[in-house]
């Protein structure tokens, strides 16, 4: 299980790396991680991010997901991708 660490707004969150079909290594984060980048709605003019640095932050995660889903183990965790993004995946 490989993982790295994002910091924003004082918080450390804990994203999933997974490898896509082509190798491609990709960030998971938690939809709390979501939530604390777009606070807003995307009718704000910053389009919901809670400043510039959110916004960097989250064009670096390919997915969110639950958090519960990120404890597991990288095969059911892809399983749970291929649900939303089945040509990464296959």
């Amino acid at each position: 299980m490989k993982t790295k660490e994002i910091q924003f707004d004082g918080k450390k969150y804990i994203c999933r790396i997974v490898e896509s079909i082509d190798g491609e290594e990709l960030l998971i984060g938690s939809t709390e991680l979501l939530d604390a980048l777009q606070p807003g709605s995307f009718g704000d003019a910053n389009e919901g991010f809670a400043n510039k640095e959110a916004e960097a932050l989250y064009d670096e995660v390919f997915y969110f997901t639950e958090p519960e889903n990120l404890l597991l183990p990288d095969e059911e965790l892809i399983e749970v991708l291929k649900e939303s993004n089945p040509d990464w995946f296959e």
